[in-house]
């Protein structure tokens, strides 16, 4: 197979990494059947955390704006996602019901897939949620989510989630490789990919690859190289940065090594016109190449928080303690025991080091998350070297 295919993060990953979460039904609407023509295998839509923002902060609709882009999109399937333990409280207390509410509504509100991002410890319940959405009519992918560095996330960690994985195949349409934060290194991308694919049982993988240290495109091309067929992207206005590799740099990197893709470039470049002049006219960031961080790869906050911290910061006029705040979550992620640094936990460990920064005393006020965290109350069994 030599065919790559592309998941499409514009308005999901895109403009949370880089607009922080303001992009607008509005901005979306006017280009939304352009993109149905570019060739994507799916567009990703945000999940309950982005759908609390576009309510409180956009005073929008979350379920139009699924209902309006199913619509218009007749052709490319709309990916929401949730998560096994909560929607949109990080104590992960959400009744079950209330979960399983939340995927009905979403198909019945046009999303068709599923990216559930629970780091496959407890897998009798996700079979539960997987269950409800197969019989909803939906597909589900599952996210190996997050690598990072640390002395006990190996490749043979990976291989253990990733059997957890295949031991319910019957609920899982593909498997997701996840890199949020961006420290994932060519060479270890081929060990990895190789480690997934000789343990999943022929489930197909997806990979994802926050840009972060600027390593995102090139580790692509390893994956690629190494058998992932399906990339996730954005188009270039909203890639780049903290963001995810472009879909044009992507796109014609993979042609160069000799694989083809079914994407219409005249429709690609009128959505990324699009989004561009989008950003010009609110006075959104356009993606730029980050330049290598080694700091990066000891904090690992994940592309979709990075933006939001300097921008919370930069509202209290506390930006300038950025470097001292980073420094400071590679501190408190270490005495953590090294949780993945995705949501929940990155904001656990982000807001437990900006709580030690500004008292000028390590764990001077601990968190009541923080608290939880180690009691284990929040996700049991979720520290995840255990």
């Amino acid at each position: 197979m030599d065919k790559i295919e592309f998941i499409d993060q514009t308005i999901r990953h895109g403009q949370q990494s880089l607009w922080g979460y303001q992009m607008t039904t509005d901005h979306i609407l006017p280009i939304a059947e352009i993109m149905d023509r570019v060739g994507y295998k799916e567009v990703a839509t945000v999940g309950a955390n982005g759908c609390v923002v576009q309510m409180r902060n956009l005073k929008e609709d979350p379920w139009e704006r699924s209902r309006l882009l199913s619509n218009l999109l007749q052709r490319t399937p709309l990916r929401g996602s949730f998560q096994l333990f909560g929607l949109a409280d990080f104590d992960m207390t959400t009744p079950r019901d209330i979960i399983g509410l939340w995927i009905k509504r979403s198909v019945a509100n046009g999303i068709k897939s599923f990216w559930v991002c629970d780091y496959q410890t407890d897998m009798e319940k996700f079979a539960y949620f997987a269950n409800i959405a197969k019989n909803e009519g939906a597909r589900v992918v599952v996210s190996l989510c997050a690598y990072t560095n640390s002395p006990y996330h190996t490749m043979e960690y990976y291989a253990r989630k990733t059997q957890l994985i295949a031991g319910v195949k019957e609920y899982v349409d593909a498997i997701e490789i996840g890199d949020p934060c961006g420290v994932l290194l060519p060479e270890k991308a081929r060990e990895l990919v190789t480690a997934v694919s000789s343990n999943c049982n022929g489930i197909p993988l997806e990979f994802h690859s926050n840009c972060n240290t600027g390593l995102a495109p090139f580790t692509y091309l390893e994956a690629i190289k190494a058998g992932i067929r399906t990339v996730h992207t954005a188009v270039a206005p909203l890639a780049n940065g903290s963001s995810l590799p472009s879909i044009e740099n992507i796109l014609k990197n993979a042609h160069q090594l000799g694989f083809t893709a079914d994407i219409d470039e005249e429709a690609l470049a009128k959505v990324s016109t699009h989004f561009r002049d989008i950003s010009e006219k609110e006075g959104f960031p356009i993606g730029v190449p980050a330049e290598f961080d080694l700091l990066c790869f000891e904090h690992s906050i994940p592309g979709g928080m990075i933006s939001n911290f300097i921008r919370q910061l930069r509202e209290v006029k506390m930006d300038h303690m950025l470097p001292k705040v980073l420094e400071e979550v590679a501190q408190v992620r270490k005495d953590l025991g090294y949780p993945v640094m995705a949501t929940p936990y990155s904001q656990i460990v982000g807001v437990q080091a900006l709580e030690n920064v500004v008292s000028g005393e390590r764990y001077k006020n601990i968190l009541d998350a923080t608290i939880k965290y180690v009691l284990e109350l929040i996700c049991p069994r979720l520290l995840y070297h255990t």
